[in-house]
C-alpha cells in the first residue's frame, strides 16, 4: 500500500483541492500558449516563463533562501532536470506527431506513477486506485484522442515527456518529505529556467518582445502557472500520494477543454464528454477510502 495513511483526511482533502486549483490553472493556459507560440519559440518561452518565476519566488523568499543548503540544491536539481525533460520531450515532439496523439500519450503518467512507483519504490497503490487510474486513461483516450493511431519518432519523444512527469511526481513525493517543500519548489525552476535558456541560445531563436499581450500571457503564466503552481505543488504532495497526484493532474485536458468551450467557442463532442466525465469518476475513485465506508457500515449494522 502506499503511504500518507497517517494523514488526516481533512490535511489530504486540501491537498488534493490544492492540486486542482493548481490544474484549473494550467488548464486556463492552453489559449494562452497557442497564442505566445505563434510569435516566439516554445524554448524561448519556457527561458522567460521560468525565468520571470524564479525572480518573483526569490524576492518573495529571500529570507527563507538563507537556509538553503547543498542537499535541498542537489534533489531540486534533480527534480529540475525531469521536470525540463518534460517540457522538453513535450515541445519537440509536438513538432513531429498530431496534438491528439500527443495530449493522450503526455496522459499517460497517470499511468507510468503507479506502475514506476511500484517498480522503483516498491509502493502498491490500492484496487481502488488503480480503478481509477484505468478509467482516467480510458477518460483521456476519448477526450484527447481521435483517428488512427500510428506510432511515429514524434510519440516516442511524447512518451518520453510523460515518463519524465511521472518520475517528476515520484521524485517530488521522495524529497518533499525531508526537505523543505518552497525551497525545493525554487530551485526546480530555477534548473528548468537554465536549462531552458541554454536550449533557446543552442536554439538561435531569441528574439525582442514587444508585443504587451504576449508579455501578459508570460507573466500570467510565470506567476500563477508556474510559481504559484508549483510551490503548491511541492507543499501539497506532503499529504497526498504521487497517484492521486497523477490523476488530478489528468483533469488538466478537461478543464482546458470546458475553458476552450466557455472563452473561444469550441466545440466538445460526446466523445469528449464521456472521457471528461470518466476522469472524474476516477479521480473520485481514487479519493474515496472505501474501506473506511464499509467498516462504519459494518459496524452500525
Amino acid at each position: 500500500m502506499e503511504r500518507h495513511q497517517a494523514v488526516s483526511f481533512k490535511k489530504r482533502i486540501r491537498a488534493d483541492l490544492a492540486l486542482l486549483f493548481v490544474v484549473v490553472v494550467w488548464g486556463t493556459t492552453f489559449a494562452i500558449m497557442k497564442g505566445i507560440f505563434n510569435t516566439i519559440t516554445p524554448f524561448y518561452f519556457l527561458a522567460l516563463r521560468f525565468s520571470l518565476a524564479t525572480l518573483v519566488l526569490c524576492l518573495i523568499f529571500n529570507k527563507r533562501l538563507r537556509n538553503l543548503d547543498w542537499e535541498t540544491i542537489k534533489l531540486g536539481v534533480l527534480a529540475g532536470i525531469f521536470l525540463f525533460g518534460g517540457y522538453a520531450f513535450q515541445v519537440t515532439g509536438l513538432k513531429l506527431t498530431t496534438a491528439s496523439k500527443a495530449g493522450f500519450i503526455t496522459g499517460l503518467a497517470v499511468v507510468l506513477v503507479p506502475l514506476l512507483s511500484a517498480i522503483i519504490f516498491k509502493k502498491m497503490p490500492s484496487f481502488m486506485t488503480w480503478l481509477g487510474v484505468i478509467l482516467a486513461t480510458i477518460g483521456l483516450a476519448l477526450l484527447t484522442f481521435t483517428g488512427q493511431f500510428i506510432f511515429n519518432f514524434g510519440d516516442l519523444l511524447v512518451l518520453s515527456c510523460a515518463f519524465s512527469l511521472a518520475l517528476h511526481i515520484l521524485l517530488v513525493d521522495k524529497y518533499v518529505k525531508k526537505r523543505d517543500s518552497i525551497l525545493l519548489a525554487i530551485i526546480q525552476i530555477a534548473t528548468v529556467a537554465v536549462l531552458s535558456v541554454i536550449s533557446t541560445l543552442l536554439e538561435g531563436s531569441y528574439v525582442a518582445v514587444s508585443n504587451p499581450n504576449i508579455w501578459f500571457g508570460i507573466a500570467y503564466m510565470a506567476i500563477l502557472g508556474t510559481a504559484l503552481a508549483f510551490v503548491i505543488q511541492n507543499k501539497a504532495q506532503t499529504f497526498t500520494t504521487p497517484t492521486r497526484t497523477a490523476i488530478i493532474f489528468s483533469m488538466e485536458p478537461v478543464v482546458g477543454a470546458i475553458f476552450a468551450y466557455l472563452y473561444l467557442g469550441e466545440i466538445i463532442t460526446t466523445r469528449g464528454y464521456w472521457g471528461g466525465g470518466l476522469i472524474v469518476v476516477g479521480m473520485l475513485l481514487a479519493e474515496v477510502n472505501f474501506k473506511k465506508i464499509w467498516s462504519k457500515v459494518e459496524a452500525k449494522a
